[in-house]
């Protein structure tokens, strides 16, 4: 019998759902997220257990994919994408809260990624990873992004 024979198949590639106040929810894949134009960042950043880390991120950047999946702003309220936020979920439960204006290019233009890769490593059995530059901290760098939920439901306040 042959080695790749007796070899079990390879699990499927990490899914991804994006849903919420989205026309277009859908689940993508790590070479889904490859369809997207790539941007590359080395990073560094504190981890409280292991001191500084320094890697080296390739992916397209969050506000694309979102912008393609049709978030739910009302053109006829001024400014409608403030009240936005995004929750991202990891397959280990880690979680982290954005806001739509952090990576809107008319507000903060912080350039969060969806990584495909780290250390030229693919992610497409762990599944992409949230990362954020400009924090100083890795704790809002998610592993394993299994989820994210653009949520807009929010009252305006008087």
């Amino acid at each position: 019998m042959s080695r790749s024979a007796t070899q079990p198949p390879a699990p499927p590639p990490a899914e991804l759902s994006l849903t919420g106040d989205l026309a277009r929810p859908v689940r993508l894949t790590v070479p889904d997220l490859r369809t997207w134009p790539q941007h590359r960042v080395g990073v560094s950043f504190e981890c409280a257990t292991s001191g500084v880390q320094h890697h080296r991120f390739a992916g397209p950047l969050l506000h694309d994919v979102l912008r393609d999946a049709r978030p739910g702003f009302d053109p006829a309220r001024r400014k409608d994408r403030l009240r936005f936020l995004i929750a991202v979920t990891g397959a280990d439960g880690h979680h982290a809260l954005l806001t739509w204006a952090e990576i809107d290019p008319d507000f903060a233009h912080a350039p969060v990624l969806l990584a495909v890769g780290v250390d030229d490593t693919p992610l497409d059995r762990a599944g992409p990873q949230l990362v954020l530059p400009q924090d100083r901290c890795g704790a809002r760098h998610i592993s394993g992004i299994n989820a994210i939920r653009v949520d807009g439901r929010y009252p305006s306040w008087v």
